[in-house]
């Protein structure tokens, strides 16, 4: 008989305890936090929590931990470097993770020049998706504006030191993108469905079209198989299983289309207001969108995301 598709008790009270501390400390602002505002009362509340070292081997943590918790910090549309964060936990070396997982440090990983959070960031790891070095910086870092409303920058790196365990460090660093995607995900088509239950047109909500409804229920399906797959996933990765990094790499894929899925549903629904970020699902639909197109850190691709932003910004 197959075992139920489920996080256990721990993992889910843990994601309980995330949930209550975003309800109380991820309001509006900090979710739109800019990149010259980054929120460090509410990520060093994440570090007492213990989100932070989850990743840390030999820690209470593993996937399954990373997973639902990411789950929820997508849905509350938390900031900040996640997945960077969980694979720098895994890989660096006890004196150079501590600042990290303790939230005084913030992690820029990537492939250079193009790296994520590297105008606020105090550690750099380089990797080009097979193997990864802590770096730091051999000159000035040049700030860029991304889709997402994260601080990216162009910076060359030094190699300092070379890391263990990427394999396993990528695959939870997926496992934490897949979560958060799903949660942002599932946070834009709650939106869509609250719409479409409260908007009246022609003497009837929306939500009673079936142009309306069926797209909702489409994207719901697509959202239930994602997370099926990551608990999977997760499930695979914790007892290292052979199979464990395709199913982590196949877990983002699966959310990263879901989330996609879910908030086109949503800027339809919504309408016009559904587009501008000034509304409430237009700049989560944004993040989604640029972390749905991050690589296994091929350069390529990353400079694809900037190009993206900038055609987006001549429409």
């Amino acid at each position: 008989m197959s075992e139920p598709v489920t996080f256990t008790p721990d993992q889910e009270a843990l994601a309980g305890s995330v949930r209550s501390y975003c309800a109380a400390r991820c309001p509006e602002e900090v979710q739109r936090a800019g990149s010259d505002s980054f929120p460090w009362p509410f990520w060093y509340g994440l570090a007492e929590l213990g989100v932070l070292s989850l990743a840390v081997p030999g820690e209470e943590g593993g996937a399954g931990e990373i997973s639902a918790v990411a789950m929820e910090l997508g849905r509350a549309f938390a900031p900040g470097p996640l997945a960077a964060t969980v694979f720098a936990a895994h890989t660096l070396p006890s004196a150079h993770s501590l600042p990290v997982v303790s939230g005084d440090s913030l992690v820029s990983w990537g492939c250079p020049p193009l790296m994520p959070w590297s105008p606020v960031a105090d550690v750099f790891i380089e990797t080009d998706g097979e193997r990864a070095w802590l770096a730091r910086p051999a000159g000035e870092v040049n700030p860029l504006e991304t889709l997402g409303n994260e601080p990216w920058g162009r910076v060359p790196l030094e190699r300092v030191l070379p890391l263990e365990g990427v394999r396993e460090g990528t695959d939870l660093s997926n496992m934490a993108l897949a979560g958060y995607l799903w949660g942002a995900g599932k946070r834009v088509l709650d939106a869509a469905v609250e719409h479409a239950r409260t908007r009246v047109q022609f003497g009837r909500a929306i939500g009673t079209f079936q142009a309306v409804a069926h797209p909702i229920a489409n994207a719901g399906l697509g959202l239930e198989a994602a997370e099926k797959l990551i608990k999977v996933a997760a499930r695979a990765v914790d007892h290292g299983r052979p199979q464990a990094s395709g199913l982590a790499s196949a877990a983002r894929l699966s959310a990263s289309r879901a989330a996609m899925d879910a908030a086109f549903v949503s800027h339809q629904t919504h309408g016009a207001m559904g587009y501008s970020v000034e509304g409430p699902v237009g700049h989560i639909a944004q993040r989604i969108r640029q972390l749905s197109m991050l690589p296994s850190h091929a350069n390529e691709t990353g400079e694809q995301v900037l190009a993206m932003y900038s055609e987006s910004g001549r429409e």
